[in-house]
C-alpha cells in the first residue's frame, strides 16, 4: 500500500482507483467524494482516462515501425536518440502508472487539434489529382500482384533467367515495349525470370530479381504513349512495398521493392538508363 497525504488529489485518487491505498486513507476519500461533486468528477475522468490511455497506448503497441526508422535501420549505424531522465522526487513509484491517463488527455487534445485542421484545410479549394492522373490504377495492381507472387517459392516467374533472349522477345512482341533486362547485380540483385501480367485492361512485363535477404524486387511496364512526362520519378508507399514509377517515350514503368529498402530509387534511376 502507498502513502499519498500530501500530494496531489490526481495522485491520490489513481491510487484510489487502482486500490493501492491503505484503509485509513481509502475512508478519507470517500468522505471527500461523498460530499464534493468536483473531486467525483475528477475521479470519472481519471477512470475513463485510464480506460482510453490504455487502449490507445495497446493500439501504438501494434502500430507498424516507422518507414524513416525502418529505412535508418537498414542502412546501418546512425544518430541514435538520447533520452534523457526526468527527475520524480517526493513521487511514490506506483505513479507510473497514472501515465496511461495523463497519455489520454494529451490524445484527446491532439484530435482536436488535427480535427480542427482538417476542418481548416477542407476550406482551402486545393485541387486534387485524379487516381488516373496521379499515378494510374495500374499501379494498385501491381502492388497486389506483388504480394502473391512473391510469396511463391516454387512458381515464382514464368519464364527463368536462363532463357533471357526468349524473354526479351516474348514480352517486347506480347506488351509492344521494347527493352533489354538490367543487369543490376552490382545492386545486389539476382534476375530470376519474368512473367506476364495484365493491369489496367493493358497487358503487362514484368522482371523479377531476388536479393541476398531473399527479398522480392520486380521492374514491370506498359504500353502508355502520353510521354508527357519523361523522367520523372515518383514513389508510392502500399503498407510494406514501395513504387517508383516513371515513364519513358511510350512507355509506363514502375520499380517494385520492400518499402524498408533506402536505395530503391537509386535503382530505379539505374534501371530507367538501361532498360
Amino acid at each position: 500500500m502507498q502513502q499519498t497525504k500530501g500530494l496531489a488529489l490526481e495522485i491520490r485518487l489513481s491510487a484510489y482507483i487502482d486500490g493501492e491505498l491503505p484503509e485509513v486513507e481509502r475512508s478519507e476519500l470517500d468522505a471527500l467524494l461523498s460530499r464534493d461533486d468536483n473531486a467525483r468528477a475528477l475521479l470519472e475522468r481519471l477512470r475513463a482516462g485510464g480506460t482510453f490511455g490504455n487502449k490507445a497506448f495497446e493500439d501504438f503497441l501494434h502500430d507498424p515501425v516507422p518507414l524513416a526508422l525502418v529505412r535508418q535501420i537498414k542502412q546501418g549505424p546512425g544518430i541514435t536518440p538520447r533520452f534523457e531522465r526526468v527527475a520524480t522526487a517526493n513521487l511514490p513509484r506506483r505513479n507510473t502508472r497514472i501515465w496511461p491517463r495523463l497519455a489520454a488527455a494529451s490524445l484527446v487534445l491532439l484530435f482536436l487539434g488535427g480535427a480542427s485542421g482538417f476542418i481548416l484545410g477542407s476550406r482551402i479549394d486545393t485541387p486534387v489529382l485524379a487516381p488516373e492522373a496521379a499515378e494510374g490504377p495500374w499501379i494498385q495492381e501491381i502492388a497486389d500482384y506483388h504480394r502473391i507472387y512473391a510469396r511463391q517459392k516454387q512458381h515464382l516467374v514464368e519464364v527463368p533467367a536462363s532463357q533471357a533472349a526468349e524473354i526479351e522477345s516474348w514480352l517486347t512482341s506480347s506488351v509492344g515495349v521494347a527493352f533489354k533486362i538490367p543487369d543490376l547485380s552490382r545492386r545486389g540483385l539476382t534476375f530470376e525470370g519474368a512473367r506476364l501480367l495484365v493491369a489496367n485492361g493493358k497487358p503487362v512485363g514484368q522482371l523479377v530479381y531476388r536479393d541476398s535477404d531473399s527479398n522480392i524486387f520486380a521492374i514491370c511496364f506498359l504500353k502508355k504513349g502520353s510521354g508527357e512526362q519523361p523522367d520523372q520519378f515518383s514513389e508510392t508507399i502500399r503498407g510494406d512495398l514501395s513504387l517508383v514509377s516513371w515513364e519513358k517515350e511510350n512507355a509506363s514503368f514502375v520499380v517494385v521493392g520492400p518499402s524498408s529498402d533506402p536505395a530503391l530509387q537509386d535503382i530505379a534511376h539505374a534501371v530507367a538508363a538501361v532498360i
